[in-house]
């Protein structure tokens, strides 16, 4: 069977929180595009059942193009308890909810996979998993962290057997009955440390961090501390608030000053604020202890590691799990053809981005994690979701030739449901 070609304006790489909310407001522009990836697939395959989200709930809402559609208003509608920030959102409620988003504002999105990336006959061309070939007048690649993951060198000369990166889980059932060790001391490390423990896995954490750190435990605000510190999507403080406000902004700014704020330490590595009292005094902590290197014996992973008073030890464990962050490289996606690779302009492995998220090749678009260092750290937060949306969704609207009036979203059902 011959593969099949078919074309499109815009095509959308990706089915998480940016691919989602990019989605709802083309079909609300009419702009004719299609949706690729499973939805909320990272969320469901690659965090662990039980985390708690760290951003306040109010701020983990997707884009929809009347703002109706909020994590609040999906509790609501549900009889689901809630709290603006005084209670956690968890995993499961989160994954719930992009669910219904989709349903709501997305239901046409195709679970295949992107194989191929090139430019073709003046455009893009996709090519996809099940043989399809698409060619495309913009394409904007939405694909969240995942294929960023980092791990440190030493790593390298462990199987895959004895570790593994914190975006792996997902369940933790294969580490049932095995002792672990999680290097990290941010909040992938922290929920994965309690989470283990919690389960009854012997484990250990093992961070540089001479403490762990963890955001405050919200409570209401006094006027002088909203005064102070204002909370904004991403944090408290002013600054943060600019950076959540005005990403459009940040992008006007010299390179290695965006840079700097994209990778701001205020947004260092931080464990959750209802984690703290799961982790401090029940798992076993080595801090300011560093990794020199790794090895194999008898079956088991051992880590070799220094102190800060330069004393050495090892460290014996059936798995280690490197909760070491992530570090964008549009180099490691896989389907990037290297002759379309060569020619995207990069700022330390990420793409350098236009106004309307665009790279140096013309109809190619990023959006995400991978657009923070062109437009600072909101685009690391769910809550950044509103910023692209709206941008690139009016911006292509205004480029593309309308294939059909704009769909009519049905209103927002305030009925509770049971």
């Amino acid at each position: 069977m011959g593969r099949l070609s078919t074309s499109v304006d815009v095509a959308v790489i990706g089915a998480g929180p940016y691919g989602l909310s990019l989605a709802a407001h083309l079909r609300a522009r009419g702009v004719e595009h299609r949706i690729f990836g499973e939805p909320m697939g990272p969320w469901k395959h690659n965090m662990p059942r039980g985390m708690l989200l760290k951003s306040y709930p109010w701020a983990t809402s997707l884009s929809d193009p009347g703002s109706e559609f909020t994590v609040k208003s999906f509790c609501t509608e549900r009889a689901m308890p809630y709290h603006d920030v005084l209670t956690p959102l968890t995993l499961d409620r989160f994954i719930e909810y992009g669910e219904a988003f989709r349903m709501r504002y997305v239901p046409a999105v195709e679970s295949k996979v992107l194989t191929a990336l090139e430019t073709a006959d003046g455009g893009l061309r996709a090519s996809f998993d099940d043989g399809e070939t698409i060619n495309a007048r913009r394409i904007v690649v939405a694909v969240g962290l995942q294929p960023f993951e980092h791990l440190p060198q030493d790593a390298a000369h462990l199987p895959a057997e004895l570790c593994s990166h914190s975006g792996k889980y997902g369940s933790l059932e294969a580490l049932d009955g095995k002792e672990v060790v999680v290097v990290g001391s941010g909040s992938s490390a922290t929920d994965l440390a309690a989470l283990l423990h919690e389960r009854g896995i012997s484990v250990a954490l093992v961070a540089r961090a001479r403490q762990l750190r963890f955001a405050n435990r919200p409570h209401n605000r006094s006027s002088i501390e909203r005064a102070m510190a204002p909370l904004s999507g991403i944090g408290p403080g002013w600054t943060l608030g600019a950076y959540a406000k005005y990403p459009q902004l940040i992008r006007l700014l010299s390179k290695e000053r965006r840079i700097k704020i994209a990778n701001h330490e205020a947004l260092g590595p931080l464990g959750g604020a209802f984690v703290r009292d799961r982790v401090v005094g029940k798992v076993p902590t080595l801090l300011a202890t560093s990794l020199q290197s790794t090895e194999t014996r008898n079956g088991k992973a051992v880590l070799n590691l220094v102190d800060a008073g330069h004393a050495k030890q090892s460290l014996q464990a059936d798995h280690v799990i490197f909760a070491t962050g992530y570090k964008i490289d549009v180099s490691r996606l896989g389907f990037v053809n290297q002759a379309l690779l060569r020619n995207i302009r990069l700022e330390e492995g990420a793409p350098q981005l236009s106004s309307h998220y665009e790279t140096s090749v013309p109809g190619l678009h990023f959006i995400g994690p991978a657009a923070a260092n062109s437009f600072g750290p909101v685009c690391r937060f769910v809550y950044g979701t509103y910023h692209p949306a709206r941008t690139l969704a009016q911006h292509l609207s205004s480029i593309l030739v309308r294939s059909r009036p704009a769909v009519q979203v049905r209103p927002f059902d305030r009925t509770v449901l049971p």
